[in-house]
């Protein structure tokens, strides 16, 4: 049907015409005329990063994917299609593959994690920590092994930003290393208020745990 509608326009057709007659758009035989004056034929020849399309894979392939989940338990299966695509030259799609690795015993469960710097001497004086949550929960392994995810824990350093705002703007900011208490407000903020129902003689605190401290409310009191 494209090279009938191709060769009907190259000998004089009127391309309303030929859509009339064999019932396509006008489009499509601008599209297909585009492909054939890049590539020589009608139909565009599929990515050279795809090679045949697979329902099942290889064993060696399957050795190939089993060590790849070994290094890399956290792969998610769209990433492994590429790699086979790019690698080995094999087009196969995600639920084909799904299917293919579960059959192999690949089966998803949630990652254990391991800290690179860990000290096993020290393991449970930490473990009962709250997790640390990472963007990937879920890794594959074979059948009755973990699926093991190594990876640096340390988070570098810590910084806190606190400030003081007012209908005027700004009052005090303050940033330290670390965490805050309330200090700023006692040191920052108090000495800038002044007694009810004078201007600046209103506080308003969120509900942040430093927030909650008998030493503070009495500073506050005090303060007038």
């Amino acid at each position: 049907l494209k090279e009938c509608a191709l060769n009907l326009w190259n000998t004089g057709w009127d391309i309303e015409d030929i859509c009339d007659t064999l019932g396509v758009s006008c489009a499509s035989i601008y599209h297909w005329e585009a492909i054939f004056t890049e590539y020589g034929t009608v139909n565009r020849p599929p990515s050279p990063i795809h090679g045949q399309r697979l329902h099942i894979l290889t064993c060696a392939l399957m050795t190939a994917c089993e060590a790849l989940f070994a290094e890399e338990s956290d792969l998610y299966l769209n990433e492994v299609v590429a790699w086979l695509a790019l690698t080995h030259n094999i087009s196969i799609s995600v639920s084909t593959l799904c299917r293919n690795l579960k059959e192999a015993g690949l089966t998803q469960k949630l990652l254990h994690k391991l800290a690179a710097e860990r000290d096993e001497e020290r393991w449970h004086e930490w473990k009962d920590k709250n997790e640390i949550m990472w963007a990937r929960q879920y890794g594959r392994a074979m059948a009755g092994r973990r699926a093991a995810l190594t990876d640096v824990f340390v988070r570098g350093y810590h910084y806190s930003l606190i400030a003081a705002i007012t209908m005027e703007g700004y009052m005090a900011a303050h940033v330290v290393e670390g965490s805050f208490d309330y200090e700023f407000i006692a040191t920052k903020v108090l000495p800038y208020m002044n007694p009810f129902p004078t201007e600046r003689s209103v506080l308003v605190l969120d509900n942040c745990r430093i927030h909650h401290n008998e030493e503070l409310y009495d500073l506050v009191r005090d303060a007038g």
